[in-house]
């Protein structure tokens, strides 16, 4: 598959555009640090309509992340799993040595989606607009799905303002609702147990700022964006206990959480109406902590 290379004095990140634009390769130079934790390893073919394979690197989860089928205003629509970004064929509208514009038209939901990726200094900027062009309403959400590396030791660094967790996957249950608080969360499942958990913050984010600190590398990652459109934010970690995969994802989002018919019922699911347009920025960081 094609692959895009933005680089500089301190990074070097890989980009598959035919597999949504999706991170494969997130590399600290002056550390030896692959914040990805594949190194680019991962299925790179267009075949399958399972997430389960693709489940590495950096993705875009949009217009959903849990496959269903709904009705909405008396129309039915098929929402595939982990939405259809991750697996769409983009195209490069123009690239340089760090930065990189990628465009891809849905015909399934008539929206235009576009992002722009910039590398500068330590941080690779992504600006994101979001059209919908035609059609009826359009329930949807995005979500980072940025799958990173995990290390028994590591330590996640949350936002101040949210003091409870609800608990929303437990050793592959779902939706037992339990609120642990942010200290508890924090907590890293034991390496070797193949165990995996999955939380939301039950409150709307005060600032858009989140992130991991790697001790054992003194490598620090953050992502900053703007809490106002993305005030949601699920954590993700799997221990051996989702397909033997051991990584991490700070999940910030505009819907609450996971599928559309939820999001509906906790009334936290944003509608794009023909015309609407969406904006807004991830900021990735990923420094030497010292």
């Amino acid at each position: 598959m094609k692959l895009v290379i933005l680089e500089n004095d301190i990074l070097r990140i890989c980009i598959c555009p035919d597999l949504g634009g999706k991170i494969i390769s997130f590399y600290l130079k002056e550390k030896n640090f692959e914040l990805t934790g594949t190194g680019g390893k991962g299925r790179l073919d267009r075949r399958g309509k399972d997430f389960a394979p693709y489940a590495f690197g950096m993705d875009d989860a949009f217009p959903n992340i849990d496959g269903e089928r709904i009705e909405w205003n008396g129309k039915y629509y098929d929402y595939p799993d982990h939405g259809e970004i991750w697996r769409a064929r983009f195209a490069v509208e123009g690239k340089s040595v760090n930065r990189v514009r990628l465009v891809w038209r849905s015909q399934k939901f008539h929206y235009l989606y576009q992002k722009n990726l910039e590398l500068d200094g330590n941080t690779l900027y992504i600006r994101y607009r979001i059209t919908k062009e035609g059609g009826e309403e359009f329930p949807c959400f995005w979500t980072w799905h940025g799958l990173v590396r995990y290390e028994q030791d590591m330590e996640l660094l949350l936002p101040g303002n949210v003091a409870y967790y609800q608990n929303v996957l437990e050793e592959g249950t779902q939706g037992t609702g339990k609120l642990y608080p942010a200290e508890r969360v924090k907590r890293m499942p034991q390496a070797g147990l193949c165990s995996m958990v999955k939380y939301y913050g039950t409150e709307s984010l005060a600032e858009g700022c989140c992130g991991i600190y790697y001790p054992s590398e003194d490598v620090s990652y953050y992502l900053t964006y703007d809490a106002g459109i993305l005030p949601y934010l699920g954590i993700w970690i799997s221990a051996g206990g989702y397909q033997g995969d051991y990584n991490c994802a700070l999940e910030p989002t505009n819907g609450y959480y996971d599928s559309i018919s939820r999001a509906d019922r906790n009334d936290r699911l944003p509608v794009l109406c023909p015309g609407d347009t969406v904006s807004f920025e991830l900021g990735i960081t990923l420094s030497k902590r010292t």
